[in-house]
């Protein structure tokens, strides 16, 4: 028997978003069982077993039973020993038109032959799904996720993917809205259910009196720092959630991590603005269309280029308006702990979260300070629910962050608990499935929080200033360094790995640079005869170095000599009064000054370090620094041999 589980399928065997309650998932998951396995009878043992034990749902023998038997769409064989089941003719051919006319495949299929994409895409569109999938409901559950999440959604995607997955997402087609829709919310639910955390039915009672704390990532999207179709998205979810009775607080710590990030941000875009880079940056948002991660520094230029503010202190003022106007509409308060935590408990679970993020990617930027607001606001979260940390419906606070990695760990530690962090994508699914609400924007607004976007690939606001900084060692002309910045970002992209907690490693911006350059030279426009005619060129300017060289040496030289008499003189006076030992003395000094500077090699050397040091400093070697090893080589047989300064 083939028990496979088809996660895309399941919604096949529903009735789309009104059969929300445990009775018709338990009747939709053996349904699948049957269909899987080609409407073979199988006993009502094996099916009850496969419920238990494969996917671990708690569920007593005698209600599995009188739930089948409630059913229509089984028929019921009674054996010596046991009942058959099977799919009733005319059940299996509703779930087969289902799956063929009405399934995500079938609109995918639709979607490529729409837009003459390769059929190929199809398995990589499916594979994103399944991983955004596995996004939205790993903290329901953890068990058994892993079984239904298909091996290949862990690969490496291609632009032409991610871009094929993003548009089959922003197609306009409800019906393809709706199964997408629906496909996600029989995972939540599924999820629910197989790890004991259920209601018996999703009712819009089950968020009446809630209150949710927002991480300082939420309200910086609220404020459209990360885009404007993230803002949109999350404005709607919170307005959703204020109409179903959830109130939104903020506590004194993300409070205080926001305003670090405000200030740390702009200190950072007025050095930019000093040196020219947010100018740059600027330029590459307008006149090239260059994606970027969406942060401060990008937003503070897009907002500069729409003429909303003209300085990095009104922009300052700008954020923390906007802030209090987002408060005062959606009805966003600061809560107050009153002193409720002790500290031990927080420092305990502040270590725990560091360790266990920095288990995961030994490199994240996570910070300790960053796991004190996170451990803060999960105790708030569990001083808020008292004992009730199993049933949804008497929930009464959820943690809102973006931190899918924070989601996991949280998922993790609670075991059969409910773990206190919830995603906005999380939150979406269950509260537009209980809106009753069938209108379009709302299933195009969910799509939009499964988008992958090739910028997660590319570089932040914050990251190409400092690549600006780097890429100056190599080349000052703005062309360039846009240049080198695009395709640092297309190599960057190639070598990325979309892996929900394992952060890829890229080459480094220094050593792209160098490289780009040395290829460029030898690949590009400048070609093999231009570029020899520039290092020609450059190797002109050595005759000049030298001299300039000598002559630093030959003062050198002349002071010394210089100084040497009337120090010689004081030293001889102070033991001797007689003109004619002060004049031995004097003219000892300098001959053994002249064997010294003769017979040693310090003023041949001191000449070669200056002259390399003027090589360095070329204009050549600084744009060309990547093939400073034939420079320099030819420098240094240049100078090969003793320098006489005075030849």
């Amino acid at each position: 028997m083939n028990k496979n589980f088809n996660l895309f399928r399941l919604n096949c065997m529903m009735e789309d978003n009104k059969s929300k309650n445990y009775n018709a998932i338990i009747v939709s998951l053996v349904s699948e069982l049957l269909f899987e396995n080609d409407n073979v009878e199988i006993n009502r043992e094996e099916c009850y077993s496969y419920i238990v034990n494969d996917l671990k749902i708690k569920l007593q023998k005698d209600l599995f039973v009188k739930i089948l038997e409630k059913s229509t769409n089984f028929v019921h064989t009674p054996k010596q020993t046991d009942v058959g089941i099977k799919l009733t003719d005319k059940k299996y051919a509703e779930i087969n038109n289902n799956v063929t006319n009405h399934s995500i495949g079938k609109y995918i299929d639709d979607f490529l032959h729409k837009e003459k994409l390769s059929t190929d895409l199809k398995s990589s569109i499916e594979s994103l799904l399944f991983q955004a999938i596995y996004e939205n409901i790993n903290s329901f559950t953890i068990q058994n996720i892993d079984s239904i999440v298909p091996v290949n959604a862990k690969e490496n995607y291609s632009v032409e993917e991610i871009n094929a997955f993003n548009n089959f997402l922003s197609d306009s087609n409800r019906e393809k809205n709706t199964v997408l829709f629906n496909t996600f919310l029989k995972a939540v639910e599924f999820a629910i259910i197989t790890s004991g955390k259920g209601v018996s039915e999703f009712t819009k009672g089950v968020f009446e009196g809630k209150e949710y704390l927002l991480d300082a990532n939420i309200i910086f999207r609220l404020l459209g720092v990360g885009g404007t179709e993230r803002q949109a998205s999350l404005i709607n979810l919170i307005e959703q959630c204020n109409h179903q009775g959830i109130k939104f607080f903020y506590t004194n710590e993300s409070y205080q991590e926001f305003k670090r990030k405000v200030d740390a941000s702009i200190s950072d875009i007025k050095r930019a603005t000093e040196s020219k880079s947010i100018a740059l940056l600027e330029e590459m948002l307008i006149e090239d269309n260059v994606d970027f991660n969406q942060g401060f520094i990008t937003h503070y230029a897009q907002c500069k280029i729409d003429k909303q503010v003209r300085s990095p202190e009104q922009y300052e003022t700008k954020i923390m308006a906007d802030f209090r106007i987002l408060c005062q509409k959606h009805n966003i308060s600061t809560l107050s702990l009153n002193g409720n935590l002790k500290t031990r408990d927080i420092e305990r679970l502040q270590n725990g979260l560091f360790k266990a993020k920095k288990d995961i990617y030994e490199f994240s930027n996570y910070t300790k300070t960053a796991a004190k607001v996170d451990a803060i606001n999960v105790l708030a979260v569990k001083h808020l629910r008292g004992q009730n940390d199993y049933n949804y419906s008497d929930i009464k606070s959820f943690y809102l962050s973006t931190d899918r990695t924070l989601n996991g760990i949280l998922a993790e530690k609670a075991g059969d608990k409910i773990a206190e962090t919830i995603l906005p994508s999380q939150l979406f699914i269950l509260h537009n499935s209980l809106s009753d609400n069938g209108d379009e924007k709302d299933y195009e607004a969910f799509t939009k929080f499964l988008k992958r976007r090739t910028t997660e690939f590319k570089y932040s606001g914050r990251q190409v200033l400092s690549y600006i900084d780097e890429i100056r060692n190599h080349t000052v002309e703005p062309e360039n360094i846009k240049e080198i910045l695009k395709a640092y970002s297309d190599k960057k992209y190639d070598t990325s790995l979309l892996d929900i907690d394992v952060e890829p490693e890229y080459v480094s911006i220094k050593e792209f640079a160098e490289t780009y350059v040395d290829n460029k030279l030898k690949k590009a426009e400048v070609g093999d005869e231009k570029y020899k005619k520039v290092l020609e060129n450059a190797e002109k300017e050595f005759p000049k170095y030298l001299k300039s060289a000598k002559t630093t040496v030959k003062i050198i030289d002349v002071l010394i000599t210089i100084l040497i008499i009337p120090i010689t003189v004081l030293i001889v006076k102070k033991f001797v009064d007689e003109i004619l030992i002060v004049i031995i003395g004097v003219l000892i000094a300098e001959s053994i000054k002249f064997i010294l500077s003769s017979r040693l090699s310090f003023y041949s050397d001191w000449t070669k370090s200056i002259f390399m040091s003027k090589v360095e400093k070329s204009s050549y070697h600084k744009t060309f620094k990547s093939v400073d090893r034939t420079y320099i080589k030819k420098a240094k047989e240049f100078i090969d041999g003793e320098i006489k300064i005075w030849k």
